[in-house]
C-alpha cells in the first residue's frame, strides 16, 4: 500500500488542481456570456444587412459588384477560425477533422487562431498567413486580416473564399462549419436572410439613395467584414463554452479522485494503527 506521505502529498496536488480549474471555469463562463450575447446580436444584423443587399442585387439587371464576380481560375482559400489557447475539450480537434475532410489540400490557408498551426502543417496543409486576436473582436486588429483577404481576391490571386468555424449552438453543443465567404452570391444572402425571418413581415419597403449600383458597391465591403466578424464571434462563443464544460468536467473529476486518494489514505492509516497496535500487543505478552 502507498506511503501515507505520498498520499497526502498526491490529494494537496490534486486539491491545488481543482482550485485552478475551478477559478478557470468562472472566468470562462463569464467571458462565454459576453461572447455569446455579441454572437446571437450579430445574427440579426446580419440577416437585415442581407434582405437589403438581397433587394439591390434584384434591382439590378445584369450586373455583378466585384465582391460578387465568380472566377473560372485560380486556388481556392480556406480561412480557419480556431483558438489561441488550448482546454476547451475537443473544440479544435473537431475543427480540424473538418478540415481535413472537407478542404483540398492543395488550397492555401490562413488561420485565425494559432493553436492548430502545427497540425496542419503536419497534414501537408500550406499556410499562407497566420493572426491571432485577443478576448475582445475588435475591427482594428481584424483590418489586416480584412485587407489580406480581399486585396488577395480583388487581384485574382484566389477565385474563392471558404470559412471553417464553429457555430455556437448552445453552452454544450458547438458544431464545425464551412461558409462561402467571397464571392457573395445571391443564394448565400437570401440564406442569410431567411435565418432570421420572422422579424421581417414582408412589407419592406427600400428607398434607394443614390443608385442601386453605388450602394451595392459601397455596402457589400461592409456585409463582407461583417460577415467575417460574426464566424470569428461564433468561434468565440464556442471557445469559452467549450473551456467551461471542460473546466467543470475537470474539477468534478479532480473532486472525485480526491475523495478516492482520502479512502485510500484512511485504509493506509488504519491498517498503520493496527499494526502499531499489534506490535504494542505482541511486545507487551512477550515482557509478561
Amino acid at each position: 500500500m502507498a506511503n501515507l506521505r505520498d498520499i497526502k502529498r498526491r490529494i494537496k496536488s490534486v486539491r491545488n488542481t481543482s482550485q485552478i480549474t475551478k477559478a478557470m471555469q468562472m472566468v470562462a463562463s463569464a467571458k462565454m456570456r459576453r461572447a455569446q450575447d455579441l454572437a446571437i446580436q450579430g445574427r440579426s444584423y446580419m440577416s437585415a444587412l442581407a434582405r437589403v443587399l438581397k433587394h439591390l442585387q434584384e434591382t439590378i439587371t445584369g450586373t455583378a459588384a466585384s465582391l460578387m464576380a465568380t472566377r473560372d481560375t485560380g486556388k481556392e482559400l480556406i480561412i480557419v477560425v480556431s483558438t489561441d489557447r488550448g482546454l476547451c475539450g475537443g473544440l479544435n480537434s473537431n475543427l480540424l477533422r473538418e478540415v481535413l475532410t472537407s478542404c483540398p489540400q492543395e488550397a492555401d490557408y490562413v488561420t485565425i487562431g494559432t493553436k492548430l498551426n502545427s497540425q496542419l502543417t503536419r497534414c501537408g496543409r500550406k499556410l499562407a498567413a497566420t493572426f491571432a486576436i485577443g478576448e475582445t473582436v475588435e475591427e482594428p486588429e481584424l483590418k489586416p486580416i480584412f485587407d489580406f483577404v480581399r486585396k488577395s481576391y480583388m487581384d485574382g490571386t484566389y477565385k474563392s473564399v471558404r470559412v471553417v468555424y464553429q457555430k455556437f449552438i448552445n453552452i454544450m453543443v458547438q458544431r464545425p462549419q464551412i461558409t462561402s465567404l467571397l464571392p457573395i452570391t445571391t443564394e448565400e444572402l437570401l440564406k442569410v436572410a431567411e435565418q432570421n425571418e420572422q422579424e421581417d413581415d414582408g412589407t419592406s419597403n427600400f428607398l434607394l439613395e443614390p443608385s442601386p449600383k453605388a450602394l451595392l458597391n459601397s455596402i457589400l465591403p461592409l456585409y463582407f467584414g461583417h460577415l467575417l466578424v460574426q464566424m470569428i464571434l461564433e468561434g468565440k462563443a464556442s471557445e469559452h463554452s467549450a473551456r467551461m464544460v471542460a473546466m467543470k468536467a475537470a474539477t468534478e473529476n479532480a473532486k472525485t479522485l480526491i475523495g478516492e486518494l482520502t479512502l485510500e489514505y484512511n485504509k493506509a492509516r488504519q491498517t498503520q494503527i493496527t499494526n502499531e497496535l499489534l506490535e504494542i500487543t505482541t511486545a507487551m505478552k512477550a515482557m509478561e
